[in-house]
């Protein structure tokens, strides 16, 4: 094996540790954040670079190889369920079990998140904190909602009620994606879907009014994480040192 292919392997390995470090950084610094679900890199093998019989005096027949590092393959989403957290608000929703708040952003683009931290802008429609509405199939257009306090059942069923009397004005939507792999991350907790096809309207969402879902990442065992990561970078880092300073003396002995 060439000296080449060591700086390929050592390279491909510190490389895929940064996507890692920087994976396991943000899952830290969304540990607070509402409906955050963490992600994890996944890492694939190089392609495996065959050795022949003569170089490592091997028996006939018997075949070997060496994998010539690792690349990330992507990142995967934990959509396991968050603990929900009573805040006694009347905006503030959590989804138990499967599901996913719709909003809509200033271009009118469909995104899903499990956010349900909510209010009631000036106009009188249900907004997140960006300010893009919340998906809401109405009975009374939501500029005309009485005036009252929001009363929302738990399959999504919106009610103003206003001295002891309640309106019905129409329900929250709560999406369900055919498989969680069809959702792509769009920044800012929020999830767009590869496939709109296969994307339904919940009928039996089960909706927390007055909760918020919190972020699944586990703080502790992310920061053990991210130490044995730069651990590993560093030993890496060592590795490719050494490499380079081989390389040098092979080339000072060939002159």
């Amino acid at each position: 094996m060439n000296i080449s292919v060591i700086f390929a392997i050592n390279k491909s390995g510190m490389n895929g540790l940064q996507n890692n470090m920087d994976n396991i950084a943000n899952n830290i610094a969304n540990s607070d954040t509402v409906g955050y679900k963490s992600n994890d890199t996944t890492f694939q093998e190089l392609v495996n670079n065959q050795t022949t019989t003569a170089e490592v005096n091997l028996t006939s027949g018997t075949k070997l190889g060496l994998n010539t590092g690792v690349a990330v393959n992507g990142e995967s989403i934990n959509f396991v369920q968050g603990s929900l957290q009573q805040t006694g608000i009347t905006n503030d929703f959590a989804i138990q079990g499967q599901g996913f708040f719709g909003t809509y952003n200033q271009d009118g683009e469909l995104l899903l998140t499990r956010d349900g931290s909510f209010k009631r802008d000036n106009a009188g429609q249900l907004v997140n904190a960006n300010g893009d509405k919340v998906a809401v199939d109405t009975t009374i257009p939501e500029e005309n909602w009485p005036s009252g306090t929001l009363s929302v059942t738990s399959d999504g069923t919106i009610n103003i009620v206003n001295n002891g009397n309640s309106t019905s004005v129409g329900k929250l939507r709560i999406y369900l994606p055919q498989n969680n792999e069809d959702l792509v991350s769009a920044g800012n907790n929020n999830y767009t879907v590869t496939n709109n096809d296969r994307l339904q309207v919940m009928t039996n969402a089960n909706i927390k009014q007055g909760y918020l879902e919190t972020s699944t990442v586990d703080l502790a065992s992310s920061m053990t994480d991210m130490i044995a990561t730069q651990r590993a970078y560093q030993l890496n880092a060592k590795a490719l040192q050494s490499t380079d300073d081989m390389f040098e003396v092979i080339n000072r002995l060939a002159d």
